[in-house]
Formats: C-alpha cells, structure tokens, sequence
C-alpha cells in the first residue's frame, strides 16, 4: 500500500488547503492512503534552542511520520 503524507500550510480552523487536503484523502486511489499531518505544534528553528535542548519532540514525531511515508503532499 503507498501511503502519502500530506500537510497544509494554513492553521486556520477554515482554511480551504486544510479542506483540500481533506478532499484529496477522500480521493485517493485503491491501495492507497494520505496520511494527514499538522505543523500546528512545530515551533520556529532556534539553533541555540536546539543546541540546549534537542530536537522538540512535535519536530521528531513529525519527521518520523514524513519518513515512514512514501511521498508527501504539501498544500499552501
């Protein structure tokens, strides 16, 4: 099964990507998924942070939910 990641750019509770990408998981093809991810809680890159602190884990679960797809579909 292909499974695709996809992410809207916009947080707006009306956003019309968020609305597309929801229409286009309902579109997919047989033997096929998209996975709808968020970016709500990845917070703006501050290497000092990062070099404090590590990786924020919304940041990690993220990436890992992006690597464990076979494509992805950003939407903005």
């Amino acid at each position: 099964m292909t499974k695709i990641v996809g992410i809207a750019g916009s947080l707006r509770a009306g956003s019309l990507n968020a609305a597309l990408l929801c229409a286009a998981a309902d579109l997919m093809p047989s033997g096929s998924s998209l996975e709808i991810a968020t970016i709500k809680d990845i917070p703006l890159y501050d290497g000092d942070i990062e070099a404090s602190e590590g990786i924020p884990q919304t940041v990690v679960a993220l990436k890992d939910q992006i690597a464990a797809g076979d494509g992805l579909l950003l939407v903005t």
